[in-house]
């Protein structure tokens, strides 16, 4: 059952690697390879807590994967950013393999967001992982932020 928190967080920034055309369930190993190999590039980084950001425009999506800055600065070559506003959200625990989380994530859109009295506010939405996160573990956890506004 899908049980969120709501939770209101301030603005922020997430630098690192984006992708444009992005399928969801597309596999992300080797571009979050790549951040651990450069994160040390990013200026005032949070390395214990890693980010997907999924954005669209229409049919057009983005998957950005990053981390968190504590000040904006120059972006390393090849990197993006995605500035967050302050916002609320809801926010979901996703229990399981990686490959279970795209579910989630429909189930989340499909059936939660249509019986609740919350709707989307905003063409994105954010993957969250931080120590918690066990690769190929069925106890891992990875949050997923919807941001939200009351209906």
């Amino acid at each position: 059952m899908l049980a969120p928190r709501i939770v209101y967080k301030a603005g922020f920034t997430v630098v690192g690697f984006a992708h444009d055309g992005w399928k969801p369930g597309s596999d992300a190993d080797g571009v979050w390879d790549e951040l651990s190999e450069r994160y040390a590039e990013i200026r005032g980084a949070d390395p214990d807590a890693g980010f997907g950001v999924h954005t669209w425009t229409g049919s057009d999506r983005r998957y950005l994967i990053g981390l968190a800055v504590r000040q904006d600065g120059a972006l390393p070559a090849g990197m993006a950013a995605h500035r967050f506003e302050a916002h609320a959200y809801a926010v979901f625990a996703h229990v399981g393999q990686m490959p279970e989380l795209s579910q989630t994530v429909a189930r989340i859109f499909e059936v939660w967001l249509s019986g609740s009295t919350y709707e989307r506010d905003g063409d994105f939405y954010y993957e969250y992982y931080d120590d918690r996160f066990q690769p190929g573990s069925r106890d891992s956890v990875v949050f997923v932020w919807v941001p939200v506004r009351e209906r």
